[in-house]
């Protein structure tokens, strides 16, 4: 079992910039996709990560050897690959028919499904506060759209489709993450994810346009850029944070996405009053994401609690 070297402050910080970036990726996908197709842009992302991480461990020689492996590790390859492939492209695509907002909202279900798969796959106990938490999340998420809900029982319309993607988009990269925690007992973060972009640019090529990069407008193809540094990056410090600090410390953090998100686009719309991409939400909607944001944390912070619950056991039966 992986045992991080703590080291809080950095831990805090990498897990900072990954919730940084993965908040702000939105904002720039949704005005990326006015010049690219989601499954292009996507596929960009996986190339350039790919061939950056491919660099990265051969100059560590530390190329992964998959073949050499048994069966099993080989099924739970292909499927974590198809799993967070279908997320990378679903979460893109859904921001056809939402604004970032609501897609980093919605997605912040992957906590409270995470903690359900470990709880069905893994027989992990289902503790109070994570109960707490998940009605945090449902709460915050029925505030979050108090004042389109009668909308989104419509499934005409293209809210309510977007939200749908977004959901699967949840439950695939749960399904990659649940496969990463078995993955993580032969290879490396990096050579998992080194191996899902390889497998994920050649899957992808038959159903792309790549041709579309040079129609890109220039500040369209700096947003592409963006979109792949921030694969590498957002992915480098949150596996870099998960050798300083525990997992769980890190998840919270991570939480926090939707507020930079949501940040972003209320500084965009301070300088540009008329910026379409925004959901000008209100203070309720605000107070909801703040709730998802709690509820994500406590959730993610659960092992934490008992670990200080069973060390403060310990003492008081032990005070030597």
């Amino acid at each position: 079992m992986h045992s991080p070297t703590i080291k809080h402050t950095t831990g805090f910080f990498l897990s900072l910039i990954a919730a940084m970036l993965w908040g702000m990726l939105p904002v720039a996908l949704k005005e990326l996709l006015v010049g690219m197709d989601a499954i292009t842009i996507v596929w960009y992302r996986f190339l350039v990560a790919g061939v950056v991480l491919f660099a990265w461990l051969t100059l560590q020689r530390k190329l992964p050897q998959v073949l050499q492996r048994g069966a099993q590790i080989k099924w739970f390859f292909l499927f974590a690959s198809i799993g967070l492939c279908i997320n990378y492209f679903l979460f893109s695509y859904s921001l056809n028919f939402v604004n970032g907002e609501t897609s980093e909202a919605v997605i912040q279900l992957t906590t409270l499904f995470l903690i359900l798969g470990g709880v069905f796959v893994y027989k992990e106990p289902f503790f109070a506060v994570q109960k707490v938490g998940t009605l945090l999340i449902m709460v915050g998420l029925l505030l979050f759209f108090n004042d389109r809900l009668s909308d989104l029982v419509s499934l005409e319309n293209r809210e309510t489709l977007g939200v749908i993607i977004v959901f699967f988009a949840a439950v695939t990269w749960t399904v990659y993450a649940l496969l990463q925690k078995q993955l993580l007992n032969s290879f490396s973060s990096v050579q998992i994810l080194f191996l899902i972009y390889v497998f994920s640019s050649v899957v992808l090529l038959p159903f792309i346009s790549p041709l579309s990069l040079f129609k890109l407008t220039e500040m369209q193809f700096y947003l592409l850029l963006f979109c792949c540094l921030n694969t590498i990056v957002a992915y480098g410090c949150f596996a870099e944070a998960l050798n300083c600090w525990d997992a769980s410390k890190v998840s919270a953090v991570l939480a926090l996405a939707p507020l930079f998100t949501i940040g972003s686009l209320k500084l965009v719309v301070f300088f540009q009053p008329d910026y379409a991409f925004s959901d000008r939400l209100g203070m309720l909607s605000l107070f909801g994401a703040l709730l998802l944001v709690v509820g994500s944390v406590l959730t993610a912070l659960m092992p934490v609690f008992q670990q200080y619950r069973a060390s403060k056991r310990a003492a008081l039966v032990d005070p030597v």
